[in-house]
């Protein structure tokens, strides 16, 4: 079972208001193997309302969510910690009572079944028949769309030299 997140952008921008933890953000907290979920007790019978307690970076986040056909809906940090180390907007720590809670088994879908949910441009490439010959069989392979694979190795190739430069570039000097 794979499960996707989904996100009301209007809640979304009210939560980086709130916050400072915007809902793309939060969805990392769902990637921790030792996550701990709760139920809220204090919500709405007609949709249950959890809580996943996660390790994010060098902190621990509170996510509050609820879960609609195995998608997440709307996942709301209730506190913010320190998500990545790379955010450059200031977070808004906030001690609300969680109230009532209950522990409960982790149900979720495993880290690696999860799809994460971005912001995503749309461009237009071309590329080798060669090349998409060879995403298309190792993501059937993998039973994940090829596009998928593509846009993780861009992204991957971008984190690793973004790294490179911005770390042995002298302050001040532009790269050409």
């Amino acid at each position: 079972m794979v499960a996707s997140f989904e996100w009301d952008p209007d809640k979304d921008a009210e939560n980086q208001r709130k916050h400072g933890v915007s809902f793309a953000e939060a969805q990392a907290v769902f990637l921790d193997s030792a996550r701990v979920i709760a139920r809220d007790l204090e919500h709405s019978r007609t949709e249950p309302r959890f809580y996943c307690f996660g390790r994010v970076a060098d902190g621990v986040l509170t996510v509050r969510f609820t879960i609609a056909e195995m998608s997440f809906a709307s996942s709301v940090p209730d506190t913010g910690a320190e998500a990545r180390d790379t955010m450059k907007h200031t977070r808004k720590y906030t001690n609300e009572p969680l109230g009532r809670v209950e522990m409960v088994e982790d149900f979720l879908p495993p880290p690696d079944q999860l799809v994460l949910r971005e912001d995503g441009v749309k461009v237009t490439i071309s590329l080798s028949k060669k090349s998409v010959d060879f995403f298309k069989a190792h993501a059937a392979r993998s039973k994940v769309p090829y596009q998928r694979m593509i846009r993780t190795l861009l992204d991957s190739y971008a984190d690793k030299y973004s790294e490179r430069t911005t770390s042995s570039r002298p302050a001040g000097r532009r790269s050409p």
